[in-house]
């Protein structure tokens, strides 16, 4: 899979100078980059989820608090029909706090409390982590060209790329945060190769949940910042 950047020019210059009483030369230079980036990301709401003002003495001082979950859409367009997947990965390394994230996204139960799937958001004024949520995707709400699909992932094996169902072997639908593994879809029946499409939708849920106050320990305003980036990879 290979990243590649959107960029495309071509230039000429062409330079007179005297090479001799009576001769002229003129150069020609010739620039560009080769691209094959034809598709764009767009989240709805710019991609911000808000989780609104929450006060300290409202949460538990001895419980982690769950904040809910919001959802929101990825939609990858492209100018024609391209294989093209996705990557996420956490931009707050280790502020990702060690709790449990409860039911974050659609399958009841599937709490997420490992760290590859804790994204953080922030520390309080003393340095404490302040929690961490989940990213999660709707097995059942993904589209390749108005057509349902199926969520499949790809990881490296040596120098291959080896295609399963998202998160094969388990009921969970979150995401990890290292950005190792890229998601796409598929609208072929047990074939898990990546299918090129012109729209696909992917439906997100996130989940956030922060620290009992008692760790917390804040007394001013503290804000609440995550940041991950979505990276697109051509198949």
């Amino acid at each position: 899979m290979k990243k590649l950047l959107i960029a495309t020019a071509v230039a000429m210059t062409f330079s007179m100078t005297a090479q001799a009483a009576n001769e002229n030369t003129a150069q020609l230079k010739v620039i560009g980059t080769l691209t094959n980036d034809a598709c764009t990301p767009e989240m709805t709401g710019g991609g911000t989820v808000d989780f609104g003002t929450h006060y300290v003495d409202t949460l538990s001082a001895t419980d982690t608090n769950q904040l809910g979950k919001k959802d929101l859409t990825l939609t990858i367009n492209c100018q024609s029909p391209t294989k093209v997947g996705w990557t996420i990965q956490d931009n707050t390394v280790g502020e990702a706090a060690s709790i449990t994230i409860v039911n974050p996204g659609w399958n009841e139960g599937d709490d997420v409390w490992t760290s590859d799937g804790r994204f953080g958001v922030g520390k309080t004024a003393g340095g404490v982590n302040i929690g961490a949520y989940a990213v999660t995707l709707n097995q059942n709400g993904a589209t390749a060209d108005g057509k349902a699909a199926s969520l499949v992932q790809g990881n490296k094996s040596g120098e291959q790329v080896v295609w399963s169902h998202f998160n094969a072997g388990s009921d969970y639908d979150n995401v990890t945060n290292d950005g190792a593994s890229a998601i796409t879809l598929t609208t072929d029946t047990g074939d898990y190769l990546p299918t090129a499409f012109t729209t696909g939708v992917f439906p997100m849920r996130v989940g956030l949940a922060v620290q009992k106050t008692s760790t917390l320990a804040i007394t001013d305003n503290t804000p609440i910042v995550g940041l991950a980036t979505i990276t697109l990879r051509y198949l």
